[in-house]
């Protein structure tokens, strides 16, 4: 059952599936048909739950699902599948999770995680550098700790 994103419960689980590239803005009005379509029919053990998504800066696909009926392995599942599908559908790579995303100047770069850390060993102990935790496990985490500066971010262990 979809919801809006803002009226599920901050302990709502999140899933973020990162784009490695921008998507395009012709792909988007399609990508979201499907997503709602995929969230229309979610259930879990037969049973609807609130769920909803967003697309951030067509880049970022984020998947919420309130867990007050708890969301199934199976559950999952056919959401990773429904990703995959996405993924040929629409020309897109969402589970590479070698790919870390930050902001500098203003926009979002790209770097596979062995040349962030490459791109870390170099950074001025004082320069901010605002990373993309997307690890966050719930709507809580997302709005406090996914958009966040490097040294509070798992990603700090490259900087140390």
């Amino acid at each position: 059952m979809i919801s809006n994103f803002n009226s599920l419960v901050k302990d709502s689980r999140v899933w973020v599936f990162q784009s490695t590239l921008r998507i395009e803005d012709n792909k988007i009005d399609g990508i979201k048909k499907e997503i709602r379509f995929f969230l229309e029919n979610w259930k879990s053990h037969r049973k609807d739950f609130k769920s909803s998504f967003e697309i951030r800066y067509n880049t970022f696909i984020i998947i919420a699902a309130d867990e007050s009926n708890q969301v199934s392995g199976c559950s999952i599942d056919s959401l990773m599948k429904f990703i995959q599908d996405l993924e040929v559908s629409f020309n897109l790579q969402l589970l590479d999770k070698l790919q870390v995303k930050y902001f500098e100047n203003d926009k979002i770069h790209t770097k596979h995680l062995s040349d962030f850390k490459n791109y870390c060993k170099n950074l001025d102990k004082n320069k901010s550098l605002v990373v993309f935790n997307n690890l966050v496990r719930n709507i809580k985490e997302l709005e406090n700790e996914w958009e966040v500066d490097i040294r509070d971010s798992w990603h700090n262990r490259f900087i140390k």
